[in-house]
Protein backbone atom coordinates (compact mmCIF):
# COMPACT_ATOMS: atom_id res chain seq x y z
CA UNK A 1 0.00 0.00 0.00
CA UNK A 2 1.33 3.20 -1.18
CA UNK A 3 0.73 6.85 0.92
CA UNK A 4 1.29 10.44 -0.41
CA UNK A 5 2.24 13.27 1.79
CA UNK A 6 1.21 16.50 0.22
CA UNK A 7 2.64 19.77 1.88
CA UNK A 8 1.48 23.05 0.71
CA UNK A 9 2.92 26.61 1.50
CA UNK A 10 0.47 29.37 2.14
CA UNK A 11 2.13 32.76 1.03
CA UNK A 12 0.64 36.22 1.62
CA UNK A 13 2.34 38.80 -0.33
CA UNK A 14 1.15 42.42 0.21
CA UNK A 15 3.22 45.45 -2.18
CA UNK A 16 2.17 48.97 -1.46
CA UNK A 17 2.99 51.49 -3.76
CA UNK A 18 3.32 55.36 -2.34
CA UNK A 19 4.42 57.07 -5.57
CA UNK A 20 7.90 55.89 -6.25
CA UNK A 21 8.19 54.34 -3.04
CA UNK A 22 7.76 50.74 -1.98
CA UNK A 23 6.75 48.66 0.96
CA UNK A 24 7.26 45.01 0.36
CA UNK A 25 5.98 42.32 2.60
CA UNK A 26 7.83 39.19 2.24
CA UNK A 27 6.12 35.46 2.14
CA UNK A 28 4.82 34.14 5.94
CA UNK A 29 4.82 30.57 5.80
CA UNK A 30 2.84 28.34 7.48
CA UNK A 31 3.58 25.06 9.74
CA UNK A 32 2.73 21.99 7.31
CA UNK A 33 0.06 19.69 8.43
CA UNK A 34 0.98 16.41 9.85
CA UNK A 35 1.67 13.22 7.56
CA UNK A 36 -0.47 10.50 6.89
CA UNK A 37 -0.72 7.12 8.71
CA UNK A 38 1.63 4.85 7.14
CA UNK A 39 1.31 1.12 6.61
CA UNK A 40 2.76 0.05 9.94
CA UNK A 41 0.98 3.02 11.68
CA UNK A 42 3.99 5.47 12.24
CA UNK A 43 2.62 9.17 11.62
CA UNK A 44 4.02 11.50 8.97
CA UNK A 45 6.65 13.98 9.83
CA UNK A 46 5.43 17.68 10.64
CA UNK A 47 6.15 20.14 7.84
CA UNK A 48 8.29 22.81 8.60
CA UNK A 49 7.59 26.36 9.81
CA UNK A 50 7.65 29.24 6.90
CA UNK A 51 10.01 31.81 7.13
CA UNK A 52 8.47 35.09 9.41
CA UNK A 53 7.46 38.18 7.40
CA UNK A 54 9.84 40.86 6.70
CA UNK A 55 8.82 44.48 5.88
CA UNK A 56 11.05 46.87 4.07
CA UNK A 57 10.32 50.66 2.99
CA UNK A 58 12.07 53.34 1.25
CA UNK A 59 11.97 56.99 2.06
CA UNK A 60 9.27 59.18 2.95
CA UNK A 61 8.05 56.06 3.89
CA UNK A 62 9.13 54.86 7.83
CA UNK A 63 8.84 51.85 9.68
CA UNK A 64 8.60 52.69 13.81
CA UNK A 65 7.79 49.10 14.20
CA UNK A 66 10.45 45.79 13.62
CA UNK A 67 10.58 44.22 10.26
CA UNK A 68 8.30 41.78 11.49
CA UNK A 69 5.44 43.67 13.40
CA UNK A 70 5.46 46.85 11.32
CA UNK A 71 4.31 50.51 12.24
CA UNK A 72 4.20 52.53 8.87
CA UNK A 73 4.13 56.30 8.36
CA UNK A 74 4.86 58.84 5.73
CA UNK A 75 7.11 61.49 6.84
CA UNK A 76 6.59 65.13 6.69
CA UNK A 77 8.27 66.92 3.21
CA UNK A 78 10.95 69.35 3.80
CA UNK A 79 13.04 71.99 1.22
CA UNK A 80 15.60 68.76 1.87
CA UNK A 81 13.16 65.68 1.62
CA UNK A 82 10.62 64.15 -0.13
CA UNK A 83 7.13 63.86 1.99
CA UNK A 84 3.67 64.91 2.47
CA UNK A 85 2.62 67.98 2.28
CA UNK A 86 -0.96 70.10 3.44
CA UNK A 87 -1.98 72.10 0.63
CA UNK A 88 -2.51 75.77 1.43
CA UNK A 89 -4.66 78.93 -0.03
CA UNK A 90 -2.47 81.24 2.02
CA UNK A 91 -0.84 83.69 0.08
CA UNK A 92 0.70 85.16 2.90
CA UNK A 93 2.42 82.32 4.79
CA UNK A 94 5.85 81.89 4.70
CA UNK A 95 6.04 78.31 5.93
CA UNK A 96 8.48 75.55 4.30
CA UNK A 97 6.16 72.97 4.89
CA UNK A 98 3.46 73.76 3.29
CA UNK A 99 2.53 73.37 -0.93
CA UNK A 100 0.85 76.46 -2.36
CA UNK A 101 -2.69 75.15 -4.36
CA UNK A 102 -3.48 76.97 -7.91
CA UNK A 103 -6.08 78.75 -6.15
CA UNK A 104 -3.20 80.79 -3.74
CA UNK A 105 -0.95 81.28 -6.73
CA UNK A 106 -3.60 83.02 -9.41
CA UNK A 107 -4.53 84.84 -6.44
CA UNK A 108 -0.83 86.44 -5.69
CA UNK A 109 -0.41 86.43 -9.95
CA UNK A 110 -3.86 88.70 -10.45
CA UNK A 111 -2.47 90.68 -7.33
CA UNK A 112 0.97 91.46 -8.68
CA UNK A 113 -0.48 91.87 -12.26
CA UNK A 114 -2.50 94.73 -11.27
CA UNK A 115 -0.26 96.52 -9.48
CA UNK A 116 1.71 98.26 -12.30
CA UNK A 117 1.44 101.53 -12.55
CA UNK A 118 2.46 101.92 -16.27
CA UNK A 119 0.38 101.75 -19.20
CA UNK A 120 1.16 99.03 -21.19
CA UNK A 121 3.25 100.93 -24.42
CA UNK A 122 1.15 101.60 -27.53
CA UNK A 123 2.33 99.81 -31.43
CA UNK A 124 3.28 102.75 -33.33
CA UNK A 125 4.34 105.39 -30.73
CA UNK A 126 7.49 106.93 -29.74
CA UNK A 127 8.30 107.10 -26.01
CA UNK A 128 11.59 109.00 -24.24
CA UNK A 129 12.16 109.29 -20.48
CA UNK A 130 9.83 111.07 -18.28
CA UNK A 131 9.86 114.59 -17.83
CA UNK A 132 7.55 117.26 -16.10
CA UNK A 133 8.65 119.96 -17.68
CA UNK A 134 8.80 121.84 -21.65
CA UNK A 135 11.29 120.01 -24.05
CA UNK A 136 14.46 122.37 -23.97
CA UNK A 137 17.29 122.33 -27.11
CA UNK A 138 20.68 122.91 -26.29
CA UNK A 139 24.46 122.08 -27.56
CA UNK A 140 25.15 117.93 -26.84
CA UNK A 141 29.02 117.82 -26.26
CA UNK A 142 31.23 115.80 -28.74
CA UNK A 143 32.44 112.56 -27.25
CA UNK A 144 29.82 112.52 -24.78
CA UNK A 145 27.16 109.47 -24.15
CA UNK A 146 24.02 110.75 -22.90
CA UNK A 147 21.80 108.20 -21.14
CA UNK A 148 18.34 108.63 -20.30
CA UNK A 149 16.15 105.88 -19.05
CA UNK A 150 12.75 104.88 -20.14
CA UNK A 151 10.86 102.13 -18.35
CA UNK A 152 8.23 99.43 -19.87
CA UNK A 153 5.59 97.35 -17.96
CA UNK A 154 5.81 94.28 -20.06
CA UNK A 155 8.03 92.92 -23.35
CA UNK A 156 8.11 95.08 -26.34
CA UNK A 157 9.62 94.71 -29.89
CA UNK A 158 11.09 98.21 -30.44
CA UNK A 159 11.55 99.48 -34.33
CA UNK A 160 12.81 102.74 -34.48
CA UNK A 161 15.83 104.63 -32.34
CA UNK A 162 16.25 107.96 -32.56
CA UNK A 163 17.77 111.75 -31.81
CA UNK A 164 15.81 115.12 -32.79
CA UNK A 165 17.30 118.18 -33.74
CA UNK A 166 17.00 121.82 -32.03
CA UNK A 167 15.29 124.84 -33.70
CA UNK A 168 18.46 126.35 -34.17
CA UNK A 169 20.96 123.15 -35.29
CA UNK A 170 23.13 123.93 -38.01
CA UNK A 171 25.65 122.12 -40.36
CA UNK A 172 25.98 117.88 -40.51
CA UNK A 173 26.91 116.00 -37.59
CA UNK A 174 27.33 111.95 -36.61
CA UNK A 175 25.43 110.73 -33.64
CA UNK A 176 25.88 107.19 -32.51
CA UNK A 177 22.74 105.41 -30.85
CA UNK A 178 22.15 102.49 -28.45
CA UNK A 179 20.59 100.79 -26.06
CA UNK A 180 21.96 99.53 -22.61
CA UNK A 181 20.93 97.20 -19.77
CA UNK A 182 20.36 98.63 -16.24
CA UNK A 183 22.43 97.78 -13.64
CA UNK A 184 21.92 99.11 -9.81
CA UNK A 185 19.89 102.48 -11.27
CA UNK A 186 22.89 103.06 -13.81
CA UNK A 187 23.53 102.08 -17.22
CA UNK A 188 25.00 98.98 -17.78
CA UNK A 189 25.75 96.40 -20.65
CA UNK A 190 25.31 97.54 -23.65
CA UNK A 191 22.72 95.66 -26.01
CA UNK A 192 22.29 96.79 -29.12
CA UNK A 193 24.77 99.74 -30.75
CA UNK A 194 22.46 100.44 -33.33
CA UNK A 195 24.70 102.51 -35.63
CA UNK A 196 25.33 106.16 -36.58
CA UNK A 197 23.04 109.15 -38.13
CA UNK A 198 23.80 112.00 -40.11
CA UNK A 199 21.88 115.24 -38.64
CA UNK A 200 22.10 118.54 -41.31
CA UNK A 201 18.70 120.03 -40.65
CA UNK A 202 16.79 121.82 -38.04
CA UNK A 203 13.96 120.84 -36.42
CA UNK A 204 14.22 117.05 -37.97
CA UNK A 205 14.47 113.59 -36.18
CA UNK A 206 16.63 111.26 -37.48
CA UNK A 207 16.02 107.70 -36.75
CA UNK A 208 17.81 104.10 -37.24
CA UNK A 209 15.11 101.52 -38.06
CA UNK A 210 16.15 98.26 -35.43
CA UNK A 211 14.73 95.20 -34.15
CA UNK A 212 14.78 94.94 -30.68
CA UNK A 213 12.84 93.10 -28.09
CA UNK A 214 13.16 93.92 -24.21
CA UNK A 215 11.82 92.09 -21.35
CA UNK A 216 9.78 94.60 -18.93
CA UNK A 217 11.79 97.09 -16.94
CA UNK A 218 14.18 99.50 -17.16
CA UNK A 219 16.42 100.41 -19.68
CA UNK A 220 18.98 103.27 -20.76
CA UNK A 221 18.87 104.38 -24.86
CA UNK A 222 22.02 106.51 -25.21
CA UNK A 223 23.30 109.16 -27.98
CA UNK A 224 26.88 110.26 -28.21
CA UNK A 225 28.07 112.66 -30.86
CA UNK A 226 30.96 111.64 -32.76
CA UNK A 227 31.27 114.61 -34.99
CA UNK A 228 29.46 118.02 -34.07
CA UNK A 229 27.99 120.11 -36.27
CA UNK A 230 28.53 123.81 -36.37
CA UNK A 231 25.42 124.83 -34.05
CA UNK A 232 25.24 121.10 -32.39
CA UNK A 233 22.06 121.65 -30.72
CA UNK A 234 19.28 118.60 -29.72
CA UNK A 235 15.87 118.37 -27.83
CA UNK A 236 16.57 117.45 -24.49
CA UNK A 237 15.28 117.57 -20.95
CA UNK A 238 16.77 120.02 -18.03
CA UNK A 239 16.34 119.75 -14.08
CA UNK A 240 13.46 122.59 -13.64
CA UNK A 241 10.59 121.41 -11.33
CA UNK A 242 12.97 118.63 -10.25
CA UNK A 243 12.46 116.72 -13.74
CA UNK A 244 12.78 112.98 -13.05
CA UNK A 245 12.99 113.31 -8.78
CA UNK A 246 10.93 109.86 -8.77
CA UNK A 247 12.45 108.04 -11.15
CA UNK A 248 16.22 108.68 -10.52
CA UNK A 249 15.92 110.15 -7.14
CA UNK A 250 18.02 113.54 -6.04
CA UNK A 251 19.17 115.34 -2.92
CA UNK A 252 16.44 117.92 -1.26
CA UNK A 253 18.24 121.02 -0.35
CA UNK A 254 17.29 124.60 0.48
CA UNK A 255 17.33 124.56 -3.15
CA UNK A 256 15.65 121.69 -4.46
CA UNK A 257 14.99 123.20 -8.02
CA UNK A 258 18.60 122.02 -8.40
CA UNK A 259 18.28 118.45 -7.34
CA UNK A 260 16.77 117.44 -10.21
CA UNK A 261 18.75 114.18 -12.00
CA UNK A 262 18.31 114.24 -15.91
CA UNK A 263 19.98 111.23 -16.87
CA UNK A 264 23.78 110.10 -16.75
CA UNK A 265 26.74 111.34 -19.11
CA UNK A 266 29.98 109.75 -19.70
CA UNK A 267 33.29 110.79 -21.60
CA UNK A 268 32.99 108.46 -24.37
CA UNK A 269 34.99 108.17 -28.21
CA UNK A 270 32.22 106.11 -30.05
CA UNK A 271 33.67 106.29 -33.58
CA UNK A 272 33.85 102.84 -33.85
CA UNK A 273 31.14 101.27 -31.63
CA UNK A 274 29.14 101.53 -28.34
CA UNK A 275 31.23 99.19 -25.51
CA UNK A 276 29.45 98.85 -21.90
CA UNK A 277 28.84 101.67 -19.64
CA UNK A 278 32.38 102.84 -17.57
CA UNK A 279 31.90 105.47 -15.02
CA UNK A 280 29.06 107.81 -15.17
CA UNK A 281 27.73 110.47 -13.60
CA UNK A 282 24.64 112.13 -12.88
CA UNK A 283 23.34 115.45 -14.85
CA UNK A 284 20.62 117.47 -14.92
CA UNK A 285 20.52 118.62 -18.38
CA UNK A 286 20.11 115.36 -21.22
CA UNK A 287 19.74 115.26 -24.61
CA UNK A 288 17.21 112.90 -25.63
CA UNK A 289 17.03 109.29 -27.12
CA UNK A 290 13.73 108.07 -28.68
CA UNK A 291 12.34 105.06 -29.47
CA UNK A 292 9.59 103.38 -31.32
CA UNK A 293 7.53 100.52 -30.18
CA UNK A 294 6.47 98.09 -33.40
Amino acid sequence: MSNTLTVTEVVNSVTVTPVNNTVNVSGVGTQGPSGATGATGATGATGATGSSGVVTVNAPITNAGTSSAANLSVSTGTTDAVGVLQLTDSVSSTSTTTAATPNSVKTAYDFANSQHALLDPISGSYYRTPTNNTILTGASTANRTYYTAIQFSKSVTLDRIAIATGSNFSGTASVRLGIFANTNGKPGALILDAGTVAPSALSTAYSITINQTLAAGVYWFANNTITAAGTNTYYGVGNNNNNNINLFGGALSTTPITSGIAGFQETYTATTAFANAGTVSANATMFLTFVRVA
